[in-house]
């Protein structure tokens, strides 16, 4: 009997434990936020916040009115989460962080550093890492997040979705997320990029239009991701090109498919679609010098013929056009490293992490002046295409159909 009872006050004592999720909310008491935006405002920082309208977003309740989907609360204070807290002064619902897609920084705001927002939103329990990083490129990440958006009703589900397809068919950017971008902020071995967010259009009138906006066949504003922003620590510096961010992504292995093309040399263009690009790096040591050999190999198929004389009747011809692209690819790797070593003086392409990997002891010599040895860095490029298909077609019937 005594057994019985000790055992039924330790099961009350227990139970008494048990007191739930301590910080539970109702779905009806939060809101989803989406789009994150980081702007400066003097010595104080604002936040934008994207946040889902749910009665805009479910199917069967969907407005009459057309109103936008999300709603943006925009809140400054002297730190990132005293101001996500202060939104509750504008919002009835407490801003919840775990479903975010995209952070913006402003432009302003990234020039002067972004380490402890990266930090800040690491430390949260609640946010998860998934989602993608990228910069307001001539504008403030406000304005971003009020630009409403074809195709997805949720702009931050827009930028989520063009980064993922960017990333698999468009080599210019990349996807960052937030833990990679705090271990490479951390590193002293590489400086980091983060995808430029640009507006195409009148951004001013395609704000003040709203929801008219997506209202005819070409919108007045778009949101476009095409090139990268350069970073010197958590400091913004610069930006790279269409052209110089491929080259990029081919020394980072970051392209899986794209496409491009070659001049022809009697006149007109091919164009090419690397189906499969892998990218080898090395480091070979002399005299405690380091050499860089980046090696890309691409697997590739012609999409367009618009050469004046080459018809491909003839392996010759494949052999010509693989030898083009090789030194075409060339050409882009190179001129992407030579143009950040003259407006940047920075090492965005990891050839650090490469000689600490291949050199450790090395490296603990080198990493003191790393930035200046960057400048002088031997650097051997080498590219192998291999054209795999050549189309549904044979040969060009242009001339035929023009003639």
């Amino acid at each position: 009997m005594k057994a019985v009872i000790s055992t039924i006050l330790i099961l009350s004592l227990l139970a008494s434990l048990l007191t739930g999720c301590w910080d539970r909310r109702e779905l009806n008491e939060i809101g989803i936020t989406v789009g994150l935006g980081v702007d400066k405002e003097g010595d104080q920082v604002r936040v934008s916040a994207q946040v889902v309208v749910p009665s805009e977003v479910a199917s069967k309740s969907r407005s009459s009115k057309g109103a936008p989907a999300v709603i943006l609360f925009d809140v400054t204070a002297p730190t990132l989460y005293e101001a996500i807290q202060k939104i509750t002064e504008i919002s009835p619902r407490i801003i919840y962080l775990s479903h975010i897609r995209m952070l913006v920084f402003g432009e302003e705001f990234a020039r002067q550093g972004i380490a402890d927002v990266v930090e800040s939103l690491m430390r949260e329990p609640f946010a998860r890492t998934d989602f993608y990083i990228c910069v307001a490129k001539g504008t403030s990440a406000s304005n971003m997040l009020q630009v409403v958006t074809t195709l997805e009703k949720i702009p931050a589900n827009k930028m989520f979705s063009s980064m993922e397809v960017l990333s698999k068919t468009w080599a210019p950017v990349s996807k960052v997320t937030i833990d990679q971008l705090m271990e490479e902020l951390a590193s002293s071995e590489i400086h980091t990029t983060l995808p430029a967010l640009e507006a195409k259009g009148d951004l001013p009138e395609g704000i003040t239009e709203g929801m008219d906006n997506v209202k005819t066949i070409k919108p007045t504003t778009v949101l476009a991701i095409s090139s990268l922003a350069v970073f010197k620590k958590d400091r913004l510096i610069g930006w790279l090109d269409e052209s110089d961010s491929k080259g990029y992504n081919y020394i980072r292995n970051h392209v899986d498919t794209t496409t491009g093309h070659i001049d022809c040399p009697e006149g007109g263009k091919i164009a090419l679609m690397a189906l499969r690009s892998h990218t080898k790096t090395k480091v070979f040591m002399h005299n405690g010098e380091p050499l860089i050999q980046i090696s890309v190999e691409n697997k590739s198929t012609i999409r367009e013929n618009n050469c004046r004389k080459m018809e491909l009747k003839s392996v010759a011809d494949v052999h010509e056009i693989e030898r083009e692209s090789n030194a075409k690819l060339i050409e882009i790797m190179k001129h992407s490293v030579e143009t950040v070593r003259r407006k940047f003086k920075v090492d965005i392409f990891g050839f650090g992490q490469l000689v600490h990997q291949a050199d450790p002891k090395a490296w603990k010599v080198l990493k003191k002046d790393w930035d200046h040895t960057f400048m002088n860095v031997q650097i051997e490029y080498k590219a192998n295409t291999e054209i795999k298909k050549l189309g549904a077609i044979m040969n060009s019937f242009q001339k035929k159909m023009t003639e």
